[in-house]
């Protein structure tokens, strides 16, 4: 906290100190979170080791040419050029700029979607929050082209990470985000997302991280929409050691709706925690969950999803459908889909599935000619495209295949060994 107050305007603190204690304190209450997960799960979310961590906050003016478009951190340093000049009708800045210059405007979102104690790492996200993002789009407006947040490893020593975004989309305003983690360091990154989205809203949240078989990535994502709104979240969680998001969805309107496409790949030794949560309080609102997962090597897995529908929301619709793939004998998945139903005239269902190759597909592919190794890679990559398929645009859609395929690649040619 002294860190923040001495870099100033250089540096990427957002919150006050007293929230920052009160955050703290909210982190040293939470009980032990592990009796929820099974036996074999290797990560302690009560005891995380964060020895060997550098915590740091600040900025880097650099040329437009030497930085790409967008919000781009390295670590939590802030790669901002020197003359950014923002639309009025298009607001992109760090968050610390942001609180500076439309304070009203933050404090409207910040902590109204996702409490600041909502979980021990939400809390925890607040305590140490040294970077951030901020867009906002008047009403009416339509981004043309991608938003991208991109979130790299530093060079040097493994960073510590907690950003905060905030999106706040006006009526009728429509937006494609893209949220990328890269590099090649054993980052610890625990960071919340808060999107507001006006009436008639329309946001597609993209993530795609990438990042090394160290990192340790924790982020907690919500949205609130108003009447006729619609949010949808694109996951594709490919890398990290652990790897723990939380997407959540407040249908506040009539006629909002929410959706989530979601895939991650547990290989190696790498576990991740995937929670979906929808809440439906208005009338004849709709959700839409689509997860597709697979673990391979030891790698470990684990979906809970839940449709909350409250009295008001009558003749809403919503399904959470999960299935998963296993592709060793030493990979484990677990789904927990639930349902919590409180009004009448609804229909919602949800469906989960874990199980292996198919032996009738991959037999038909070899009598085409399809050496064994390559059938089961096509198959395990087109058990995924229900979700691929999903992605906003052509290039994210193959960047994540291009992704699959060099896991799959590495994959032993039987599964089963």
């Amino acid at each position: 906290m002294r860190e923040l107050e001495r870099l100033g305007d250089d540096g990427g603190g957002a919150i006050d100190a007293l929230a920052r204690r009160r955050a703290l304190d909210s982190y040293l209450r939470f009980g032990r979170e592990t009796s929820r997960f099974p036996r074999r799960w290797r990560h302690d979310y009560a005891a995380l080791p964060f020895d060997d961590l550098y915590w740091s906050s600040g900025r880097i003016a650099v040329a437009a040419s030497q930085r790409a478009t967008g919000l781009v951190h390295a670590g939590s340093t802030y790669l901002t050029p020197p003359a950014a000049a923002a639309e009025s009708a298009v607001v992109m800045a760090s968050l610390a700029d942001a609180v500076r210059r439309v304070p009203a405007r933050v404090a409207e979102v910040r902590g109204h979607i996702v409490p600041f104690d909502a979980d021990r790492f939400t809390a925890l996200a607040n305590a140490f929050q040294n970077c951030g993002a901020y867009v906002e789009l008047a009403d009416g407006i339509v981004a043309d082209e991608p938003i991208p947040i991109v979130w790299t490893a530093a060079p040097g020593a493994a960073s510590a990470v907690f950003p905060y975004t905030i999106i706040r989309l006006g009526a009728n305003a429509r937006a494609t985000i893209v949220e990328r983690h890269l590099g090649a360091a054993e980052s610890f990154v625990c960071g919340i997302v808060e999107a507001d989205l006006g009436p008639g809203a329309r946001l597609d949240y993209v993530v795609v991280q990438h990042a090394d078989p160290g990192a340790r990535i924790l982020c907690r994502r919500a949205a609130r929409c108003a009447g006729g709104a619609h949010v949808t979240w694109h996951l594709a969680d490919l890398g990290g050691a652990l790897a723990r998001t939380v997407l959540e969805a407040r249908l506040e309107g009539p006629l909002a709706r929410a959706d989530t496409n979601a895939l991650f790949f547990a290989t190696g030794f790498a576990n991740v925690d995937l929670t979906v949560d929808v809440a439906q309080n208005a009338p004849e609102t709709q959700s839409q969950t689509i997860v597709r997962s697979a673990a391979t090597g030891r790698g470990h897995g684990r979906f809970a999803g839940t449709i909350a529908v409250t009295p008001r929301a009558r003749r809403c619709r919503a399904s959470m459908r999960d299935d998963a793939l296993v592709l060793s004998r030493d990979g484990y998945l677990e789904a927990i889909p639930a349902l919590e139903i409180g009004a009448n005239d609804v229909s919602v269902a949800h469906a989960a599935t874990v199980g292996s190759l198919d032996e009738e597909q991959l037999f038909y592919l070899q009598t085409r000619g399809i050496a064994r190794g390559s059938a089961e890679r096509m198959v395990a990559l087109a058990f995924f495209e229900p979700a691929i398929s999903r992605f906003p645009s052509d290039a994210l859609r193959e960047e994540v295949r291009i992704s699959l395929e060099e896991r799959l690649e590495e994959v032993p040619e039987t599964f089963a060994s």
